[in-house]
């Protein structure tokens, strides 16, 4: 691919890393979840849109979009990687402490047209343009 940024976490001791790439007409956003065990890679293509754009949207953190579960094995919470123009970048995290007591990563990320994550909530934008 042509161009690749890496992004930066405010928290420098966030282990997890970030990056976007331009792809056609739109971008892949890259995040290599690092827990105990192998790292996870998790790609995601999101269309009409430039690499310029989504680093203006990185804010060097993420917003929780729903609360945390946590009972000490399975934690999992619902997060806002990137508010775009067009919609919200999420990030379904899903870590598991194994019998080892190892942790280990069941993540995604997802895109969510014509959404963002705003003040408390998570939202349908409304736009007068058809998209």
């Amino acid at each position: 691919m042509e161009h690749i940024l890496q992004l930066d976490w405010v928290d420098q001791s966030i282990p997890h890393k970030v990056w976007v790439e331009q792809y056609y007409d739109g971008c892949r956003i890259c995040l290599k979840v690092v827990k105990d065990v192998e790292p996870e890679m998790l790609s995601l293509i999101v269309p009409n849109i430039d690499v310029k754009n989504v680093r203006q949207a990185w804010q060097g953190k993420t917003i929780n979009v729903t609360p945390a579960y946590d009972d000490g094995v399975l934690f999992t919470q619902t997060r806002s990687l990137f508010n775009l123009p067009h919609g919200c970048v999420i990030w379904a995290v899903t870590h598991i402490k194994m019998q080892n007591g190892l942790k280990m990563s069941a993540d995604k990320l997802c895109f969510v047209p014509k959404h963002s994550k705003q003040d408390s909530r998570f939202q349908q934008e409304h736009h007068a343009e058809a998209c």
